[in-house]
C-alpha cells in the first residue's frame, strides 16, 4: 500500500493490545503471549478468545510515521 500522506511504501502488520500495557506494532499477530514479549514489537481492536490479545490489521509508513487501520 502507498502512503496517502508522503507516497512511500507502507508496511503491513497489526496493532495489538498488550493486556493493559499499551498498544504494539507487530509484523504479524501473536496468540497466547503478550506482544511486549515479542522481539521487534514497537510500543484499536478485534478479539477472538478470552486469553488472546486484541488486535487489528493495519499499515504503517516508516517515513512519515502514520498508521492506517480499519475497524
Amino acid at each position: 500500500m502507498i502512503c496517502p500522506y508522503c507516497g512511500a511504501e507502507m508496511e503491513s502488520g497489526v496493532l495489538q493490545a498488550g493486556g493493559g500495557r499499551g498498544i504494539y506494532w507487530l509484523e504479524h499477530r501473536v496468540k497466547y503471549r503478550p506482544p511486549q514479549q515479542v522481539k521487534g514489537a514497537e510500543g484499536l481492536c478485534n478479539q477472538d478468545g478470552l486469553i488472546q490479545f486484541p488486535y487489528t490489521p493495519a499499515f504503517r509508513c516508516p517515513v512519515c510515521r502514520k498508521i492506517i487501520c480499519s475497524y
